[in-house]
């Protein structure tokens, strides 16, 4: 009796373990990462424009000419994180590496526009705008 008492104990302690084990491996499974599909870099691909606007990455179109009223699509690049800024038209905006800031604009009246990075202190272009 004693030893149909203890194989009894023994199958049941065998049966909870494997469904332990079970439910372990398919929270495992659920879990688990799967690899990011390999994609082309962010940095390599320009803004997506809409009719009529005007595209431009910088530091790389390093002057920027568009018409007074005309929509600009700006995209930004840093190696390290920085503030660009588009001097004389109080605009300023966070950029960061792998991760380019784009920035939609309409044109001001005509004038010349500085952009740049603000803790390295450097310029990265120039948005010419004319009449």
């Amino acid at each position: 009796m004693r030893g149909r008492g203890l194989l009894i104990l023994l199958a049941t302690s065998v049966v909870l373990l494997s469904g332990l084990s079970s439910l372990r491996s398919s929270t495992e499974k659920r879990n688990s990462k799967q690899p990011a599909p390999a994609t082309e870099p962010a940095a390599a691909k320009p803004p997506a424009t809409a009719p009529g606007e005007i595209s431009a990455v910088m530091p790389a179109d390093s002057s920027v000419k568009v018409k007074a009223g005309q929509r600009l699509k700006l995209q930004v690049r840093s190696a390290t994180p920085d503030i660009a800024q588009i001097e004389g038209l109080g605009l300023s905006f966070p950029v960061e590496p792998d991760l380019p800031s784009d920035i939609v604009l309409v044109a001001p009246n005509s004038g010349s526009f500085d952009v740049a990075l603000e803790i390295a202190g450097r310029k990265v272009g120039t948005i010419v705008v004319s009449d």
